[in-house]
């Protein structure tokens, strides 16, 4: 059962994150020309907040749990910082860049989950990323023009989607939730908080003058069922795994993006980037068969220990209950 909703999870996020790709960038923004990305995430949390609510109160698929709202503030935050930070990043520079510099989670994650966690990864593991990270900067890497406001708000982007990362793990240990018993508090929140930027970012006068027809219906209710998925599984799978797995599988699905648009779309494909997703996949192929390896100990130092244990400490994965209907 547990290998079997690994899988699940893991198929769930990449199909959803690549349908939600696809049904954005081909029917919300060019088809409905709904080119509103920070009030579409705000449909997307209503429409999963929504979701939840379904299934725990319409099909009974789980039980809401009460938490704290000022634990689960840090994640929606984070979440919030990233949209607010990646959006003006890409004001000013192109999403190559961006890309390009996100390469940085990777090292981030680990420095602060050894940091603060003191969960240490073998150096297998830590080596297996080089090519990884290579092949992705390879991959993207093609503008010289780079605006060095651009590049802050893009460090600040990275900081807070690290962090959303390793707090999707981490705060299901902590609260002891399921990923829809957190995503409902975690939802809502969200929503509210990128209400507060929404005209600034998306444009106060476009957002008026829209007209909303009945393409823009339908192609961001499809959007909305693919993120739905995205949040789920999200949370499903770094709970069973961990916050560098998950980054690593962010590699893996833009590696199957550009071959997907190279099958469906597009018959041509520069050499460069053919050879960037090759070393991607070969570090992926590497970073797979390290985790089969047992893992390191944890690290205790002094100034780590405390009368409170890390979450890491307290448990290594969250179990989380698949209910099949």
């Amino acid at each position: 059962m547990g290998t079997a909703s690994l899988l699940f999870s893991l198929l769930l996020n990449i199909t959803s994150s690549i349908g939600v790709i696809i049904a954005n960038k081909r029917f919300v923004f060019i088809e409905a020309h709904f080119e509103f990305s920070t009030v579409l995430t705000i449909i997307h949390f209503v429409t999963t907040f929504l979701g939840c609510v379904f299934f725990a109160y319409g099909v009974k698929l789980f039980t809401p749990k009460k938490l704290s709202i000022r634990r689960v503030l840090p994640i929606s935050c984070a979440f919030c910082g990233y949209v607010v930070f990646n959006n003006l990043s890409l004001l000013t520079n192109s999403v190559s860049v961006y890309q390009v510099l996100k390469i940085l989670c990777t090292p981030l994650i680990v420095f602060v989950e050894w940091f603060h966690y003191g969960k240490r990864e073998k150096l297998s593991t830590l080596l297996s990323l080089l090519p990884v990270c290579i092949g992705v900067g390879v991959t993207f890497y093609a503008d010289t023009d780079v605006n060095w406001m651009g590049v802050v708000w893009a460090f600040l982007a990275i900081i807070a989607n690290s962090l959303y990362t390793i707090w999707g793990k981490t705060k299901q240990v902590e609260l002891g939730a399921q990923p829809m018993q957190l995503l409902i508090y975690e939802t809502p929140l969200s929503a509210v908080m990128l209400l507060l930027v929404v005209i600034p970012l998306d444009g106060g006068e476009k957002l008026a003058a829209y007209e909303v027809t009945f393409k823009t219906v339908w192609t961001v209710l499809l959007s909305c069922i693919f993120a739905f998925g995205v949040n789920f599984s999200f949370f499903l799978f770094v709970g069973k795994t961990s916050p560098l797995t998950m980054n690593v599988v962010g590699y893996l699905k833009t590696s199957l993006v550009f071959v997907l648009d190279f099958i469906f779309v597009s018959a041509d494909m520069p050499q460069k980037k053919l050879i960037g997703i090759s070393i991607t996949l070969l570090g992926l192929a590497g970073y797979s068969y390290s985790k089969i390896e047992p893992p390191l100990p944890r690290s205790h130092t002094t100034w780590r220990s405390s009368s409170r244990s890390s979450p890491y400490q307290q448990r290594r994965a969250v179990e989380v209950n698949v209910i099949s209907v």
